[in-house]
């Protein structure tokens, strides 16, 4: 954290649950990286703390030796990507969702069903999926380095999909 100038971080992630070098001990290698955020985090220089890509079976091995439970889970959900297991399992224990790629890594332009719901609301496709996101109960985290669409993205809370569109685009084939 000194290199990066920063007092604490707002959240630390493990990133994989089983990295290729260690994949025939994961779980004690996520055990112990998990009990170094927990240090952290009880020291206050992390403010939250979390996994990514990690389903039920990694977050319960974690579990058998976390203190604290993991705050969040930064997994891939989009329209017709949504996990369901994981993100009951993360719901029931109050791990927050966050949504890498909500847009499908640009998958989502290319299906059919998107621009007429777009012109449907008067948005953009992006706009649909991380209205989607946010009514899923998921928070997404759409990249972008153009100025235009990062504002874009940001205008999301003056509409709201009715229930059967969030359920289409949940059902979409993937």
């Amino acid at each position: 954290m000194k290199r990066l100038g920063f007092d604490y971080l707002d959240l630390y992630l493990i990133h994989t649950p089983h990295p290729k070098q260690h994949m025939d001990r994961w779980q004690e290698v996520n055990a112990g990286s998990w009990k170094a955020f927990e240090e952290l985090y009880e020291a206050s220089r992390i403010r939250s703390i979390g996994v990514s890509n990690f389903m039920p079976e990694h977050l319960d091995a974690l579990l058998e030796t976390a203190k604290i439970m993991p705050m969040v889970n930064q997994i891939r959900l989009f329209p017709g990507v949504t996990q369901d297991e994981t993100v009951q399992y993360c719901r029931q224990r109050n791990i927050l969702l966050q949504a890498y790629s909500p847009l499908g890594t640009g998958k989502v332009f290319a299906m059919p069903e998107m621009k007429p719901l777009a012109a449907k609301y008067d948005r953009t496709v992006a706009q649909i999926c991380l209205r989607w996101s946010l009514q899923m109960g998921f928070l997404p985290l759409p990249k972008s380095a153009n100025p235009y669409r990062i504002r874009e993205n940001a205008a999301l809370f003056d509409f709201e999909l009715s229930a059967e569109d969030v359920a289409a685009l949940a059902a979409l084939p993937t």
